[in-house]
């Protein structure tokens, strides 16, 4: 229920076991552009205008006539939920002549806690961080959802944040104008923590106003609905009913691509690609294996019982892996040539397994034959938009707008090969690009979106696809996720972010996971990449199994240090067990949804599905109850 005091100027929002005020006066901070004085201003009271009823909410005018503002919200209240919105397109700026909106920040003392109580922040960094409100020096972290170029380390896929307090928990779901929001945390502020959603109106001051509505949906909980496992079953409840993401369990019905691939392990074939990296794409090829030595590794697979799987071939085009996007043919004659990729497919397939391309629709190189300026990304300053230095020497950002008009083609002729089963996109959902393009802009909206439709194709094509990177607004679009944050090697990526978010983070969580098994399918990591973390290999996918993600490994046929894969027989050897455990002794389960999730102990867990299965897993070097060290155990 939502209630206007008009005396105070205060919205009363009351649900189950919850109250709370907010102070119109301070619900927004607007930051301008003062263009005669060239600096920035910020505005943090307003003034309350016209109160109009409207359904089940309110319409209110936030003002600030003596700089000429005007800035319309909507509050409106339903169950333990309200939501909120800035109605951007709305906006009157009646002296833009000298000064423009810039960012606007939504309820800055909604989510906030007195330094030293107990209770938590959640950043929306890699699955899910939590900071604490111990005493600290004061800081201020800003996290943009879906990452930016300058802090992808962070990682960032979820559009949503969070805040527990000893009174009630609040969930903050951006619903929309995600594209151009960031959650702001200060801490230790004047006593004060705080964490808000801050949206971006403009990106310089000549740009026009991005009309777009801003809308944040807070959901509020008390007692055990207010611990993080239970928020992220109601962001899964978002993800379903208002972001579109159909349910795995109902999508593999009438699918036998996807009703084969959530019971098989990922496997992906790193065939080769030119090294040493060189600007223009000169370096050699270096192949790591053949299409021939390819099949040797399957038979080395089904001899030690891995029957179902997803076999995913990266480098058979040209150049070998990232070696000439957009030219993929033809098939890397050092590898076999198109004779030999056809012999392999024809292989796998008598041997029951799917085999697919790894692909790349969003970067291409200058050096390649079908490389084309026109089509191309560009900056705000005209230059080509640069992406990684790889194989193909400097790539450049492809402009998703425009892609299918010059390369769409490719995709049949890419499927002609005989390939079959749950195909592979690399890249396909990334930072926040945009394109200043005359011919073809893009905002990061429309930069993202076209990104993500392009899925569309080949997922009718093959049945089922899978992406690197698996934002929120990409989830509807896709099958498979590779890959989601493994908590069991989180304090290395955390040491590549900035200085002030590394002082703040106390631990990672995964409730990204919790939130979307069962709506894709995930992996966390290949499995040679866990050797080098604290407990190894086995640790590792322990963890894997408390939250929720798939086993899967990277290979090649050569022992070589430069090759992305490792030595298959390893691999293999490391995975057995898992394999095992994850689609044999668990098969079915990568479909249902998480219901029940508890902290046993440090780096213990217990995990209850939808279709009844429970299991505990410690991962860690201690007992844990009855829980043995570096053990599961169904209960």
């Amino acid at each position: 229920m939502l209630k206007f005091d008009r005396e105070k100027k205060i919205f009363v929002f009351e649900s189950t076991g919850v109250s709370t005020k907010i102070d119109l006066s301070k619900s927004l901070i607007v930051k301008l552009w003062n263009k005669v004085e060239t600096r920035d201003v910020f505005l943090e009271e307003f003034t309350v205008g016209n109160v109009l009823p409207i359904g089940d909410g309110f319409r209110v005018n936030m003002t600030r006539l003596d700089f000429g503002l005007v800035i319309p919200m909507e509050f409106k209240s339903n169950g333990d939920s309200l939501r909120v919105a800035i109605l951007a397109g709305e906006i009157v700026e009646q002296f833009g002549i000298k000064q423009k909106i810039m960012e606007i920040a939504l309820l800055p003392e909604l989510m906030t806690s007195t330094v030293g109580y107990p209770g938590w922040f959640m950043i929306p960094a890699f699955s899910g961080c939590l900071v604490d409100f111990e005493e600290r020096h004061p800081t201020t972290d800003r996290t943009r959802l879906y990452m930016e170029q300058g802090e992808w380390e962070k990682f960032a896929l979820m559009n949503c944040f969070a805040a527990k307090t000893a009174d009630f928990g609040i969930l903050a779901i951006v619903a929309k104008g995600d594209f151009n929001c960031w959650v702001t945390t200060e801490l230790s502020h004047d006593g004060m923590n705080k964490i808000h959603s801050t949206f971006e109106i403009r990106r310089s001051p000549g740009d026009l106003l991005k009309q777009c509505r801003k809308e944040v949906v807070y959901h509020f909980s008390k007692g055990e609905m207010a611990e993080y496992p239970e928020m992220a079953k109601r962001y899964r409840e978002y993800l379903v009913n208002e972001r579109g993401v159909s349910p795995l369990k109902e999508r593999i019905n009438d699918n036998p691509t996807l009703a084969y691939s959530v019971d098989a392990m990922r496997v992906k074939i790193f065939l080769g690609c030119k090294a040493p990296f060189a600007v223009d794409g000169s370096a050699p090829m270096q192949t790591y294996a053949t299409f021939a030595e390819a099949e040797e590794i399957l038979d080395a697979m089904l001899a030690a019982g891995i029957e179902r799987a997803v076999i995913t071939l990266v480098g058979w085009n040209l150049g070998g892996h990232d070696g000439a996007y957009p030219t993929r043919f033809p098939v890397e004659p050092a590898l076999g040539g198109e004779d030999g990729l056809r012999k392999l497919i024809a292989k796998a397939v008598d041997m029951g397994y799917q085999i697919v391309p790894h692909d790349n629709v969003t970067d291409v190189y200058r050096a390649a034959p079908d490389f084309d300026y026109e089509y191309v990304a560009r900056t705000e300053y005209g230059e080509a938009l640069p992406a990684g230095l790889w194989g193909g020497g400097q790539s450049f950002k492809v402009c998703p707008t425009v892609y299918m008009d010059r390369y769409g083609s490719e995709f049949s002729r890419v499927k002609e090969l005989g390939f079959t089963g749950h195909y592979y996109m690399d890249a396909q959902s990334t930072v926040m690009w945009r394109c200043d393009s005359e011919r073809h802009p893009a905002d990061e909206e429309q930069f993202a979106l076209s990104l993500a439709r392009m899925t569309t194709l080949p997922r009718e094509m093959y049945g089922a696809i899978a992406i690197e990177a698996p934002s929120a607004f990409s989830l509807p679009f896709i099958d498979e996720a590779s890959r989601i944050h493994s908590l069991a090697a989180h304090d290395e990526p955390v040491k590549r972010c900035p200085e002030q978010f590394q002082k703040i983070v106390k631990r990672g969580i995964p409730f990204y996971q919790l939130a979307v098994h069962g709506l894709v399918t995930y992996q966390a990591n290949w499995v040679h990449a866990y050797r080098g973390e604290r407990g190894g290999v086995r640790r590792a996918l322990l963890a894997e199994l408390a939250f929720g993600a798939r086993p899967s490994m990277e290979v090649s046929y050569v022992k070589d240090p430069e090759s992305n894969g490792d030595y298959y027989l390893d691999s293999i050897k490391d995975l057995t067990e898992a394999y095992q455990t994850s689609f044999v002794k668990l098969r079915g389960i990568h479909v249902e949804t998480i219901e029940e999730f508890e902290e046993l102990g440090e780096d213990a867990y217990m995990i209850g599905y939808s279709n009844a299965t429970r299991y505990m897993v410690n991962f860690s070097d201690k007992v844990v109850g009855d829980l043995e060290p570096m053990s599961l155990e169904f209960v």
